[in-house]
């Protein structure tokens, strides 16, 4: 059997409770657009404080217009005004408390005496005075008052001794505050109509301070479905839900509540809050720590602009640690850029390297083909000469007809890629050039955080999947027909069979490379960025597959063509 009150609930009806606080759970908004909103409300705190203030800036103009001897308008202007910062800042609050508690005096109404007293201690206990707190509250008297005032009462006091006993946290002091608070709740809980928002409210704070966490969610989902809840209000039941899902651990959607809780409490202007200050403390154990640190500063900002002294004990329990973890997090940031920009600078100078090697080939390669130049043209002129050797003059034609062959792809080849590689040159000295500048910018600006994204940004992996796909679609423009003749070389089941989109994959880059005259397995690795064993390992196994013989496959190989000269 299941408890709530004083009734038995029936099983199937602790089933219904569960399925209502899951479909609550798993109905809240994604994290994602909460935390875009909750960053914006920050932002736009001030706006919010704006409007409080002109709020109580007309509440003031209101006094001073009315008649100093009209003591109810007097009294009235004072609870606005007390409401209007009662969470908002602890001295304004206290000031506007201890007026209405000299009005209450001197109309000798016991009811609106008891009721400003209250006031003045819930005061002192949002600004961490206990001494203080337990000392007027013992002073309040509540004989021939109203049933509201009296709920108040009993619900101040038990919250007092709730504080009191989440203050020492001990297992002597604590376990009897919270029996003498849950004796005061229920006084009150017999005050309240059960209509109220504050019936429900204390009724879940009784059963989650009792340790029966179930029936406190299941009043805090009551009440936060309803449509006429304030901004502080909604605040109060997604901070308390956020509370009990992360004392169970569930951080993900103690989340989800927290965010609620501190966009609430900043569209009200409340300063006196634990939301942000809970939500800062899950952030920076997922290791978010700008977010932490957005959070936690707000946090402390709102406690010392009311002066809650009990927040700001709390929040400078954690505040250093998020600083500390920044100022690391900076300093680890600094180590890696100045790694990136070395192996930036090394890059560099490969890449000239490149340039110098290729240019050397392309000067060795004029001089290649000015000597067969030279070649070609004693050749006709021995063929001149040799007209009786009419066989060998043909057969030496053949020969000729075959190496022209070979210097036409061969330059052919030259142009294409010498083209592409110095494109290819071009294009990387840019980018390079206009990320030094643009790391160089962020530094002078210390935009840390920017030069992160920055080098986040790069993808070596990406451009050397980019640069072997540039590779293959110059290779197929030379040799458009080269995939079909090598799988000419291979039984049906053996053939190569490529993806959609996919011009060559690793096999054919090998023997795309080794037709061009790359034979070295050290080049070819180098190359595809692969072991020298991964190369051979595959040559091997695609050589064991042909049809034909290592010889025969080799010379094969070397015939595919279907270039235009």
């Amino acid at each position: 059997m299941f408890i709530i009150g004083n009734k038995r609930i029936k099983p199937i009806f602790i089933c219904f409770l569960l399925l209502l606080y899951n479909f609550v759970s798993f109905a809240s908004p994604r994290t994602d657009s909460l935390v875009t909103e909750l960053k914006t409300a920050i932002k736009e705190a001030q706006l919010y404080d704006n409007k409080k203030l002109k709020t109580i800036s007309q509440i003031k103009s209101l006094l001073n217009e009315s008649s100093k001897s009209d003591l109810n308008a007097k009294y009235d202007s004072y609870l606005k005004l007390y409401e209007e910062y009662k969470l908002y800042n602890y001295d304004s609050a206290l000031s506007y408390a201890k007026m209405l508690r000299k009005l209450a005096e001197y109309r000798n109404d016991p009811s609106l005496l008891a009721d400003a007293k209250i006031k003045l201690v819930f005061i002192m206990l949002s600004g961490g005075l206990f001494k203080e707190t337990f000392d007027s509250l013992n002073l309040i008297v509540i004989k021939d008052v109203s049933a509201n005032v009296k709920a108040d009462y009993y619900s101040l006091t038990a919250r007092c001794y709730y504080h009191l006993a989440e203050f020492n946290n001990d297992s002597f002091h604590s376990p009897f505050y919270n029996t003498k608070a849950n004796s005061y709740i229920d006084s009150s809980l017999n005050l309240y109509p059960q209509s109220f928002f504050e019936y429900s409210f204390f009724l879940a704070l009784k059963y989650l301070k009792k340790g029966n966490a179930d029936s406190a969610l299941f009043n805090l989902n009551k009440l936060i479905v309803r449509k006429n809840l304030s901004y502080h209000q909604i605040a109060l039941v997604t901070s308390m839900i956020g509370g009990i899902l992360m004392e169970q651990g569930i951080n993900a959607n103690a989340k989800d509540y927290l965010i609620q809780a501190s966009i609430a409490d900043i569209k009200s202007s409340t300063k006196e809050t634990l939301a942000l200050l809970n939500l800062a403390t899950i952030i920076f154990k997922e290791a978010n720590i700008t977010d932490a640190a957005l959070y936690i500063e707000k946090a402390n900002a709102d406690a010392t602009f009311y002066n809650a002294r009990l927040r700001k004990v709390q929040i400078g329990a954690i505040l250093p640690l998020i600083k500390g973890e920044m100022i690391n997090t900076i300093k680890t940031q600094k180590q890696k850029l100045i790694t990136y920009l070395m192996v930036l600078t090394f890059l560099v100078l490969v890449l000239t390297g490149f340039g110098l090697i290729i240019r050397n080939q392309v000067k060795n390669l004029k001089m290649a083909r000015l000597g067969l130049l030279e070649a070609s043209l004693k050749q006709q002129q021995i063929n001149q000469e040799l007209v009786e050797a009419n066989e060998l003059k043909k057969k030496y034609n053949i020969q000729l007809q075959e190496l022209n062959r070979q210097l036409s792809e061969a330059n052919k080849i030259k142009e294409e890629y010498i083209g592409y590689y110095f494109n290819m040159d071009n294009e990387f000295l840019t980018k390079i050039e206009k990320l030094i500048n643009s790391i160089d910018k962020k530094l002078a600006e210390r935009k840390w955080e920017e030069i992160k994204l920055i080098l986040k940004s790069i993808d070596f992996r990406k451009d050397k999947e980019e640069l072997l796909s540039s590779f293959d679609k110059v290779f197929i423009t030379l040799f458009p027909n080269f995939v079909t003749q090598f799988n000419t070389l291979f039984k049906d089941e053996d053939k190569i069979i490529l993806k959609k989109d996919q011009l060559l994959n690793t096999e054919l880059r090998i023997f795309a490379l080794i037709r061009l005259g790359i034979t070295e397995n050290e080049k070819i690795a180098e190359i595809l960025d692969y072991s020298i064993n991964t190369i051979y390992s595959k040559k091997t196994k695609i050589r064991s597959k042909t049809i034909i013989s290592k010889d025969e496959f080799e010379r094969k190989l070397l015939e595919i063509t279907t270039l235009n000269f």
